[in-house]
């Protein structure tokens, strides 16, 4: 792995720090801010609107621009928005900050599936280890909120101006790294390597829904152990983060997986229908506080392969626009159903609220049918099976 790979690497892992650093955080913000639980989740809705707008740009109008400057463009954009939460007065002021780290994580997020995709000799596993990074930081995430939090409820300001520091000495490391080598920058400029297939479109699709799933279910799942077996902040905390720590084995696993040759549909449609099956049993887990975290780890541990896999799957032709273009629909079910679930969670009860993971998990798996049979009839089975 070269240099460029490594501070794509080492970009990714910064935004799983501070993406799921909000889980833990979510009452703590809300009492700060004055405002209720749900309406705290519409700090997700932002980040991901400002994703949503920036990767968009990229795969319109930027995907021709060195995707260095704009991963180390959009990491100095967290930096700067992770301050304005730590030092925020008002409830605007956090919203405005945290749509500032939205547009840095759109831009960083594409740029750095860009890199891969382009450099990397196998994409599937360059893209899976991409994931892995992402996955190590949101390990790393929940468990320094929840872990400052707990030993001083008004210590925002510690824990956001130190993911803000993070991200400014990454953006300095992507700076400094080599450039693409000149046939891949040259190879970026065709128009033939703009478009995105229908195949593509579907797995972003796929990627939709999966964002919502996963993340929503990583968002709420420390506000439903508090809610429905009053864990507390801190065990809410090591909830989230090992649920994301078997994400991160999920996609150890799918890289196994792939280096073996098994094809990507496989992993996808047997990850998709694990996650189904654990993520009912969370919401179902009836009282019994030891099934509901075994079950949130395993849905990690399932949920892990998908997105590599659906990205693996769209990017196999090394097109300049479509990352970004399936970051921009994938995050798109970051802006609609984590704030949807804490809805539902505040106004239906917690197992409602999480049982929306296992239904969005339902129709991710109708939709990779139907890719899957797409591929297969327009000659694309050769990459897919």
């Amino acid at each position: 792995m070269g240099r460029l790979e490594f501070a794509a690497c080492l970009g990714l892992f910064v935004t799983g720090v501070y993406s799921t650093s909000f889980g833990p955080s979510m009452s703590v913000l809300a009492d700060d801010f004055g405002v209720s639980l749900d309406r705290a989740g519409l700090l997700i809705t932002v980040l991901f609107l400002g994703s949503i707008l920036a990767s968009a740009t990229m795969a319109l109008r930027l995907h021709r621009f060195d995707p260095r400057w704009l991963a180390a463009g959009g990491l100095a954009l967290v930096a700067a928005g992770s301050v304005g939460v730590a030092l925020a007065g008002g409830w605007g002021l956090a919203l405005a900050s945290v749509a500032v780290i939205g547009a840095g994580d759109g831009f960083m997020v594409a740029a750095v599936h860009t890199i891969v995709a382009r450099v990397s000799r196998d994409v599937a596993h360059g893209i899976n280890r991409l994931n892995v990074c992402f996955a190590i930081g949101a390990i790393v995430g929940p468990l320094w909120s929840a872990g400052v939090l707990a030993s001083d409820a008004g210590a925002r300001e510690s824990v956001y101006l130190a993911i803000g520091g993070l991200a400014g000495v990454v953006a300095v490391v992507v700076a400094t790294a080599p450039g693409l080598p000149a046939v891949a920058a040259s190879a970026a400029g065709e128009g033939r390597a703009a478009g995105m297939t229908p195949l593509a479109w579907v797995m972003g699709f796929v990627l939709f829904l999966y964002v919502g799933a996963e993340f929503g279910l990583g968002s709420w799942v420390a506000s439903y152990a508090d809610e429905e077996f009053e864990a507390g902040i801190l065990a809410g905390g090591f909830i989230t983060a090992g649920y994301w720590g078997a994400l991160m084995l999920g996609r150890l696993l799918s890289g196994a997986l792939f280096s073996r040759g098994v094809p990507a549909r496989r992993v996808l449609a047997g990850s998709i229908a694990g996650g189904m099956v654990t993520s009912a049993a969370i919401a179902f887990a009836n009282e019994q506080f030891a099934v509901a975290v075994a079950a949130a780890f395993v849905t990690g541990l399932a949920f892990g392969p998908i997105w590599p896999a659906a990205m693996a799957i769209a990017s196999e032709g090394r097109s300049s626009s479509a990352p970004a273009a399936m970051v921009t629909i994938g995050n798109s079910g970051g802006f609609v159903f984590p704030w949807l679930q804490g809805r539902l969670l505040v106004s239906a009860g917690a197992t409602t609220g999480i049982a929306m993971s296992a239904a969005l998990c339902g129709l991710m798996l109708v939709l990779a049918w139907w890719a899957l049979r797409m591929g297969r009839r327009s000659g694309a089975a050769g990459y897919l099976s």
